[in-house]
């Protein structure tokens, strides 16, 4: 391992793990992977490099064994908004890198570079040539929270919204990019598992 990717970032690392997996029809976040649980393998990926590591779902007792921090939505059911919301309220850490519970791989390199981006910015995100981006595996800074609990108060709840009220970086991904996989259907979990 060189010496880049053992960096420890002055930065939170937050998994999201509040969805219900309705597409999935199971709980995705506890599906094997590697001989551990998906968010188990996502946390071992995170740990030698962020000196804080939260846990944002309701369901306290399920992530126990992480030992790491649970912090609940301040109000159930209001998406993955109110999440980042409720997490980033308690991190510790101005610049937070959040990742939804159902990306099994996480390619540090491209995580290093979110967070550096994110000295000069509210919100770096990564973005496909077709614009689509991904909000579930960026970086958000704690100057946002006003902005999020408006927009929560308001009724609000796509994340999207947040970028024209911010400063956001937009990050591409490489085009031949192979590790970036997000595991939505039971499908998906196959063909990732076959690999």
């Amino acid at each position: 391992m060189n010496d880049k990717k053992c960096i420890r970032e002055n930065a939170a690392a937050i998994i999201l793990a509040g969805g219900k997996s309705s597409r999935m029809g199971r709980d995705k976040s506890l599906l094997a992977a590697d001989s551990l649980p998906l968010i188990g393998k996502i946390v071992c990926q995170l740990k030698d490099h962020f000196p804080e590591i939260i846990i944002g779902a309701n369901d306290m007792e399920k992530y126990r064994f992480l030992n790491l921090p649970v912090i609940p939505d301040l109000e159930e059911g209001k998406g993955p908004l109110m999440g980042i919301y409720s997490t980033l309220l308690s991190s510790n850490h101005e610049i937070n890198f959040v990742v939804a519970c159902d990306i099994p791989d996480i390619n540090i390199e491209y995580v290093q570079e979110l967070i550096r981006q994110a000295k000069d910015h509210q919100i770096v995100i990564p973005t496909w040539k077709d614009g689509k981006h991904e909000p579930l595996f960026a970086v958000y800074t704690k100057s946002i929270l006003d902005n999020v609990k408006n927009l929560l108060d308001a009724g609000r709840r796509k994340i999207s919204l947040l970028f024209d009220l911010v400063d956001v970086k937009y990050v591409p991904l490489p085009d031949d990019v192979k590790w970036y996989k997000n595991l939505n259907t039971l499908e998906d979990y196959q063909n990732y598992i076959k690999q």
